[in-house]
């Protein structure tokens, strides 16, 4: 599935939302996933957006909420998709970038943006770094640890150097 560009108008606030919604549900569907075989990955998804759990709470709330958003939820699904599809690949940069955390000693959190991370990088060249980097932390700092943020921020900006040396604005 082919993710939709970042770039476009800079006043498109409705936009950005759906797109950063789109990351953020990403995100929290590649934490469940995490649970689950690599071989049932995939529909283990299909079945997520079919029927998303609706939890106690504000969070369980909020992600029901965005699923039924149709235009970030298919984001989420193009991002999430793209993941599945290179885990292995993804896993092997984030591994080889990171000097001194192995990837299964991360936190969930911070192993999923990660991967997000590598894959928009590496897969999706329409979405500017600066967006990537910055949504990374955004979501870091919503879902991780307190010293998530500089550890996501730190190794995001790695994997933008060797991904996309040079930058792209």
């Amino acid at each position: 599935m082919k993710v939709p560009n970042e770039r476009g108008r800079s006043g498109d606030s409705h936009a950005h939302d759906e797109r950063g919604q789109g990351r953020e549900l990403a995100v929290l569907a590649l934490c469940h996933l995490e649970s689950y075989p690599a071989a049932e990955r995939r529909e283990a998804l299909e079945l997520l957006w079919r029927n998303p759990p609706r939890g106690d709470g504000e969070r369980g709330t909020a992600f029901a909420v965005m699923v039924a958003h149709v235009p970030a939820r298919r984001r989420a699904d193009a991002l999430a998709g793209g993941v599945l599809e290179h885990w292995a690949e993804l896993d092997d940069v984030i591994t080889r970038t990171s000097a001194r955390w192995r990837l299964e000693r991360m936190a969930q959190v911070d192993r999923n943006v990660l991967r997000v991370v590598a894959f928009e990088l590496g897969h999706v060249p329409g979405t500017p770094r600066p967006v990537v980097l910055a949504e990374a932390v955004r979501l870091a700092r919503r879902y991780g640890s307190e010293r998530s943020p500089g550890f996501v921020n730190g190794l995001a900006e790695a994997l933008a150097q060797r991904l996309r040396p040079g930058g792209d604005g």
